[in-house]
């Protein structure tokens, strides 16, 4: 089967979210890719909780385009919207606001660009977990810095890049 990527538009909809999550999961098993039960739930995560963000703050139609690239999976949401995403605190009993610190925590790069019209937010994925991933960077207990809006590299980022560099 074909590992080109793939491209959809749908409505920002709670509803939309639930079908998109399933697509983008049966379009990676459909390129034959080998998940173990905990990485497709992280990859189901994962775009749940970018399409959520953009159902919530934007408006219009989303675009979401997921591509396999070596042993990762890229998600890429557009939306309407300007505002940035920003990690956040959530208390105990809020229902939301944890959402960018989940992916945070699964994925050594993410981050959001702006557009023209709206802006970008994308998160990788590994398929595989490293022996030497770090499970949550948080920089108030010295993990990764965010210095920036626009991206943010976590520490198992960081030594993942620097590894395909020396491979390269």
């Amino acid at each position: 089967m074909s590992r080109r990527p793939i491209r959809f538009t749908l409505q920002a909809t709670p509803a939309a979210v639930r079908a998109a999550r399933h697509r983008i999961s049966g379009a990676v098993r459909g390129w034959n890719v080998a998940l173990s039960e905990d990485m497709r739930f992280c990859l189901e995560l994962v775009s749940t909780e970018l399409l959520t963000n953009a159902v919530r703050h934007a408006r219009g139609p989303l675009t979401v385009s997921v591509a396999l690239e070596g042993g990762f999976v890229v998600i890429e949401v557009v939306d309407g919207s300007t505002t940035v995403p920003r990690l956040r605190s959530a208390d105990r009993d809020d229902e939301g606001g944890r959402g960018l610190a989940l992916i945070d925590a699964l994925c050594p790069l993410h981050g959001c660009e702006l557009l023209p019209a709206g802006k970008r937010c994308w998160a990788v994925l590994p398929l595989r977990q490293t022996a030497d991933a770090v499970p949550v960077a948080n920089p108030a207990d010295g993990g990764a810095a965010h210095d920036s809006a626009r991206w943010s590299l976590t520490r198992a980022g960081a030594r993942l890049l620097l590894h395909l560099s020396a491979q390269g």
